[in-house]
């Protein structure tokens, strides 16, 4: 039989047995220079990883920082813009700021590329849609030398090891355009006027009184700088006004076949907006004019609280009425949608039970006073000015083909 001391004293010869045998094979490891080895690869891929990350954050910046500064109306080249790519990656490559960028603006002239790496796929859009505009960076390592190696801590100074460095690159890429479709208020603003406002798309304001603009961040986010006091009147449409007017016609010489004005809008199944006096249109939508009576119970009352705060809101813009066969078409025609633009109303003015009712505009301009007043009063005035907006996006799946109206989405998409 078996002692239980003889057992214990077998168990602590089988643990120094082992204790030796590992003492021995570490002993082993550290002359071969195998830990020594395995601790310089940690230490070097975690290095690289931490590389990749600044370079992420690089790219990342840097696409959104190009796209901004094409949004916002300057030179949107490859050449122009490289500058701003690389800054924002050196911004974002830690301590050293050591690193490089490369732009491919809509895939046209794209450089050789530093490295191999490559943003996801672009999507496909749906057909009439498009992928917009978009830029690609790419950022790589780039040392003192200008090596795109990012070099070995510590694996490199090994004998018997041959490592030289290893390559790190990223790519982000940033897409945008007009929106396709998007929920608006239900007044539809001719393209002539929009023309006639915006010197044809050169001059946008931006709303007043905002915490954008005390804090100084148009700019930031590719807005024009706030500008009070410019507002214009808009006629409703069809309408006729006498003795001249402060509402010139949108082209030179006047040209009465091209329609103008505003028109209260609902569904082309003849349903109306909704409490929001809204709709949710698309480029191509064929919606038709609203009856007085929905227009004065939800529509006139929303305008006059957002002429109130000095809101913008988003406004179909159409170019044409369309003709149809229907007898509606004599109180509601159809109005041809052709995109959508961030209009701020500044004042309202119209005859309601032969009263005056209305909100005078509330900028510094001397659109409404005196015989402007009688005018608009007669002619059902809208007063307002067109501002640009940036609305973010996340996986679109196409952007609008046609003029972008000051309506900007954009997203990352790579």
């Amino acid at each position: 039989m078996f002692s239980i001391r003889g057992i214990g004293l077998w168990g602590r010869r089988r643990r120094d047995s082992d204790q030796g045998a590992i003492a021995t094979m570490l002993a082993a490891l550290l002359a071969s220079g195998v830990i020594m080895g395995m601790g310089a690869v940690v230490i070097d891929i975690g290095q690289l990883y931490v590389e990749r990350e600044q370079l992420q954050s690089g790219a990342d910046a840097a696409s959104m920082k190009v796209a901004l500064s094409c949004i916002k109306g300057n030179t949107c080249t490859n050449a122009a813009q490289t500058g701003n790519a690389i800054t924002y990656a050196k911004l974002n490559a830690g301590g050293d700021q050591m690193a490089d960028a490369q732009i491919c603006l809509n895939n046209t002239g794209c450089p050789t590329w530093n490295t191999a790496i490559t943003c996801p796929p672009m999507f496909t859009p749906p057909a009439g849609q498009s992928v917009g505009k978009y830029v690609e960076v790419r950022t790589t390592t780039v040392t003192a030398s200008g090596s795109t190696l990012l070099p070995p801590t510590f694996a490199g100074t090994l004998v018997g090891l041959n490592y030289q460095g290893k390559q790190v690159g990223t790519c982000a890429r940033v897409n945008w355009g007009p929106p396709v479709t998007t929920k608006v208020f239900a007044l539809g603003i001719s393209l002539c006027d929009w023309k006639r406002m915006t010197g044809n798309g050169t001059v946008f304001y931006g709303p007043i009184g905002s915490l954008l603009s005390s804090l100084g961040l148009y700019t930031t986010i590719g807005l024009p700088n706030p500008t009070p006091g410019i507002d214009s009147a808009i006629v409703k449409s069809g309408s006729t006004v006498l003795l001249g007017s402060v509402l010139p016609f949108c082209m030179t010489p006047a040209n009465n076949t091209v329609p103008r004005g505003y028109g209260w809008l609902m569904n082309a199944n003849l349903t109306p907006p909704d409490a929001n006096c809204e709709l949710t249109l698309k480029v191509d939508d064929l919606p038709r004019a609203s009856l007085l009576a929905i227009t004065s119970a939800v529509c006139i009352p929303k305008l006059q609280s957002y002429v109130a705060i000095g809101r913008p809101i988003m406004v179909p813009i159409y170019d044409t009425l369309v003709p149809s066969l229907s007898p509606i078409i004599s109180i509601a025609p159809q109005y041809h949608i052709v995109g959508f633009a961030p209009f701020v109303p500044t004042g309202y003015y119209t005859l309601l039970g032969g009263l005056f009712s209305g909100i005078n505009s509330i900028l510094s301009g001397n659109l409404a006073a005196g015989l402007n007043d009688v005018l608009c009063i007669t002619a059902a005035c809208i007063t307002g000015y067109f501002t640009k907006t940036l609305a973010p996006a996340t996986r679109p799946t196409g952007f609008g083909t046609g003029q972008d109206f000051g309506a900007t989405v954009i997203a990352r998409t790579g």
